[in-house]
């Protein structure tokens, strides 16, 4: 609480300072999904090249998404960007070239869940005052 003698004491009340929750719950979603994808990588050593430069982009991007969340980097809302941007990509690709040969496989509840994300984390990372202040070095 900000000192009464202060001219401007209840102009800022409201403002939370921080990272919050919600870019917590983002870089434990891309961590995660990061980590998944390097078991994926040690594990089956028969990835075609599709799925094999998925898993090292997702590996690489989370990683420098990782070190730029808490360094409080610049460009980390791009990596969070980015990240979700190739799910997108990886999921529509997949659903395409599963869609000639087995249409009943196409997982579209990920499709979907991936669109949601999109929709809902880029303009977040854009637009958010609070990634403004959290990501200025």
């Amino acid at each position: 609480m900000k000192s009464i003698l202060n001219e401007n004491a209840f102009e800022d009340e409201g403002r939370k300072t921080g990272y919050g929750l919600w870019l917590y719950l983002l870089l434990f979603m891309v961590a995660y999904n990061g980590l998944k994808a390097a078991m994926g990588l040690f594990q089956n050593a028969t990835l075609d090249l599709v799925n094999l430069i998925y898993s090292l982009l997702l590996v690489l991007i989370a990683t420098a998404t990782t070190v730029g969340f808490f360094a409080r980097k610049r460009w980390t809302p791009l990596l969070f960007i980015c990240f979700f941007l190739l799910n997108l990509v990886y999921l529509v690709y997949i659903s395409i070239a599963l869609s000639s040969k087995f249409p009943e496989q196409i997982d579209y509840f990920s499709l979907v869940r991936v669109v949601v994300m999109c929709i809902i984390v880029i303009p977040y990372m854009l637009r958010s005052e609070r990634a403004k202040e959290v990501f200025v070095k």
